[in-house]
């Protein structure tokens, strides 16, 4: 009976790690999102409904700025002045 508990318990720990990956990797995204930036014209700020600022870290070695639009998502180029203003709102 001990057997079976420890080989069912091995059992349920190797699920739960399998369930937490995609096809054995972690589901963590390890690259950036913005290929290309918009630089200009600038966006005035009453068409941007949601601005979202990922710090570069591991998973991009940039500063990344998301803009959510009416019309669909455009990524910023955060060196614009005019970028740098909207981070500032």
């Amino acid at each position: 009976m001990m057997k079976f508990t420890i080989t069912a318990f091995v059992f349920l720990i190797c699920t739960a790690a399998l369930l937490s990956t995609t096809e054995g990797k972690p589901r963590i995204n390890m690259r950036c999102r913005c290929i290309q930036t918009h630089s200009n014209p600038p966006i005035p700020i009453d068409k941007i409904l949601l601005l979202k600022v990922i710090p570069a870290g591991p998973q991009c070695k940039n500063e990344e700025i998301i803009a959510t639009m009416k019309k669909g998502v455009t990524c910023l180029n955060p060196s614009e002045d005019w970028v740098i203003s909207l981070k500032e709102e």
